[in-house]
């Protein structure tokens, strides 16, 4: 791979130490070579919400094409129908990695990590889902279990509690074939497999200092979204 070119510094996620934009492309730390199988899988099967998986550079560096857009935090900054697209666009992995080997015996393969801060928006609407590091053969539910806490349960932002239930809803109903409860104690399973995760991770002397910081607020952040689906658990179950 060429390293020509003007890179522009990204902001990445927790896992990747480096990601830069260098013209249509991306070049962050090297991945699993298991997320670069499932990219080049996905593309080859005409999987439309994914990057490129274009190989390593001169650096040793991933290398994947660059999809123009943003992340999202609040529900201001979604469209009308961005929920129903997430559960389509989700649903879409499930159903093309079911059955497939790099499922490794499993359901599908999930992506691990299908928050709104891992998907690229235009326009409000989602096109894709980035940062492929934690993707692993997996149990269907539990990816949306995740996904659906992470689009629709905010605690902080002022989010009134109806229109997070209809999020939620909308989610649930485009993704389909999931009961209520089923994707509502999903949800509960992750956030605390987050607090035990990062809880666990506060006793390791390897960590730095800033991944350390990151570990307390995902704790404090699974914390109170789950208090609050089991607060109003009868609202969120419609």
């Amino acid at each position: 791979m060429s390293m020509c070119g003007v890179e522009e510094r990204l902001l990445g996620g927790n896992n990747a130490e480096e990601v830069v934009r260098v013209g249509d492309e991306v070049r962050r730390s090297r991945g699993p070579g298991f997320a670069g199988d499932v990219l080049r899988y996905l593309e080859s099967v005409g999987f439309g919400y994914a990057p490129r998986y274009l190989g390593v550079d001169d650096r040793g560096r991933d290398v994947l094409s660059y999809i123009p857009g943003r992340t999202t935090d609040h529900p201001a900054q979604r469209a009308e129908g961005a929920y129903a697209h997430a559960g389509k666009m989700l649903r879409e992995l499930h159903d093309t990695t079911a059955g497939h080997p790099l499922a490794g015996g499993h359901e599908c393969v999930v992506h691990g990590d299908a928050g709104p801060f891992n998907t690229i928006f235009q326009e409000g609407l989602p096109v894709a889902f980035i940062d492929w590091a934690g993707c692993h053969p997996g149990a269907a539910l539990d990816d949306l279990g995740y996904m659906a806490w992470t689009w629709c349960i905010q605690t902080l932002g002022n989010v009134p509690i109806e229109d997070q239930a209809a999020h939620l809803r909308e989610l649930r109903d485009a993704y389909g074939n999931v009961s209520p409860k089923s994707l509502l104690d999903a949800m509960v399973e992750q956030q605390t497999r987050i607090v035990e995760l990062e809880t666990a991770n506060l006793t390791n002397p390897a960590l730095s200092p800033t991944r350390l910081a990151h570990a307390r607020r995902a704790i404090a952040w699974a914390e109170s979204d789950r208090a609050l689906v089991h607060e109003h658990r009868a609202m969120l179950l419609k």
